[in-house]
């Protein structure tokens, strides 16, 4: 082959290599723009989001029991979706605002203790990592991380109750290990973990408000981020399972399995 075609394929391989090089910064930008769309579209409130929103407003000046405990109701009676409002509280936590952040503390606590199911949803939401953040940021007010070292130490203790779940327990422990002091336990921490069913007197209020908030809230439809969502979703939750069949007893495990399994129904229905 001469020399002059040995550098005419030579300076084609070049183009070609720069040509492709563009091409794939081009689809690099391309993919960041579109996720950065998609996660402004998943961060737009829905009606989780305005409840949660409402019951941790700034201008609260002490927590909003009728409001918690309300919340707890519409939840135990399937008026809205238990793992939205979980995620509608991790978001309110990680704020930096303080008064928002111990309100938001104070439901989580009091939806936990009242809802049965929500403790497996903590779990899979990882929304202990951002109680740990909070614990770890120098920035927090001291009450609130004593609030924060209060839930983490009274589930930790709790594992007669939430065996199933080592990671409230792994996480208590793996604090302690890094010597992070504990205030101690307050009368609220020491009660039950799982609170009795409160009765319900205010049902048909209760249905009227969640009528209401439909009414004031478009019907949600499922997006490709939504879609996506619900693949991480479930990635957490194998995760979660894969820790309780490691570390529990048979029969607590398929307590989970049947758990999720019947989640996983509710969700694709």
């Amino acid at each position: 082959m001469s020399d002059d075609l040995m550098e005419k394929v030579s300076a084609f391989g070049e183009r070609l290599r720069i040509g492709g090089a563009e091409v794939g910064r081009k689809v690099s930008a391309g993919m960041t723009s579109m996720s950065f769309k998609m996660k402004e579209l998943f961060l737009s409130p829905n009606q989780a989001d305005k409840l949660v929103e409402e019951a941790t407003a700034e201008t609260l000046e002490d927590p909003d029991w009728a409001t918690n405990l309300q919340l707890c109701d519409m939840i135990n009676n399937d008026d809205i979706n238990s793992v939205d409002l979980i995620r509608g509280i991790k978001k309110r936590i990680v704020l930096t605002s303080p008064r928002v952040q111990f309100l938001a503390l104070v439901l989580l606590e009091t939806v936990v203790k009242n809802c049965d199911k929500a403790f497996a949803e903590v779990a899979s939401e990882r929304v202990l990592d951002e109680m740990v953040k909070l614990i770890e940021d120098p920035q927090t007010v001291v009450n609130n991380r004593n609030k924060t070292l209060i839930m983490i130490e009274a589930w930790g203790e709790s594992s007669s109750e939430l065996r199933y779940l080592p990671v409230y327990e792994e996480t208590y422990k793996s604090l302690k290990s890094r010597g992070i002091h504990f205030p101690g336990r307050d009368n609220e921490s020491l009660a039950p973990i799982f609170t009795p069913p409160r009765s319900v007197s205010a049902s048909e209020s209760n249905a009227s408000v969640a009528q209401q908030i439909h009414h004031d809230i478009p019907a949600q439809t499922f997006s490709g981020e939504q879609t996506k969502e619900a693949f991480d979703v479930a990635r957490n939750s194998i995760e979660l399972l894969a820790a309780v069949l490691s570390s529990s007893p048979q029969q607590d495990a398929l307590e989970v399995i049947s758990y999720y399994c019947c989640s996983c129904h509710m969700w694709m229905s």
